[in-house]
């Protein structure tokens, strides 16, 4: 039997996820808790257990779900490129454009930084980065551009991105334009 949802509206599961992310994403990550949680969803502790046995559990699901939701994007933007590197091309600019703060006042780094402080806890919650990380080390190597140059563009993205996590840059809308035109013209060199 499979889990559809009814009537039109998403499971709980889902509907708590996205509570989860909104919550994280306008308060921050210590707000994450089953008790706040519960009052955002108006669903019990004891409900919220029965979807995900642990605060772990929720924060591994938020993460497997944020992975699919940069992979959708990603996806999204490979027809912007030629060549046999597109989807290394794709892939920089969809981690280049995770947005800090949007005009609907969710953070996208919040989430980011939500999932981090979570795993520095539980290096175990990190397993399924590890894996695609290693894959994306070798799709850098087979790469046209060359496997130094992906990763200086991928690293330089995910470095300001983590900059801004630190609250140690504060870039203007003009400032994030500029940065990612720049990594447009390297990667497309």
């Amino acid at each position: 039997m499979t889990n559809k949802p009814r009537g039109g509206r998403p499971s709980k599961r889902n509907f708590i996820l996205m509570a989860a992310e909104q919550l994280v994403k306008t308060q921050g990550a210590a707000q994450l808790t089953f008790d706040r949680l519960s009052e955002e969803t108006g669903i019990s502790k004891g409900g919220l257990l029965y979807h995900f046995a642990s605060k772990d559990e929720l924060v591994f699901a938020m993460m497997e779900r944020l992975l699919e939701t940069r992979e959708r994007f990603r996806e999204s933007l490979v027809d912007q490129f030629s060549g046999a590197d597109a989807e290394i091309k794709a892939l920089i600019m969809a981690q280049a454009n995770i947005q800090r703060g949007s005009a609907d006042g969710t953070d996208e780094l919040a989430l980011d930084s939500a999932v981090l402080c979570a795993a520095s806890t539980n290096r175990e919650l990190l397993a399924p980065l590890r894996g695609r990380f290693a894959d994306l080390q070798e799709m850098f190597n087979q790469s046209e551009m060359g496997g130094d140059k992906a990763r200086i563009a991928f690293f330089a993205v995910l470095g300001e991105r983590l900059m801004q996590q630190l609250g140690m840059i504060d870039s203007t809308t003009d400032d994030r334009a500029r940065f990612i035109e720049s990594i447009h013209r390297y990667i497309s060199e």
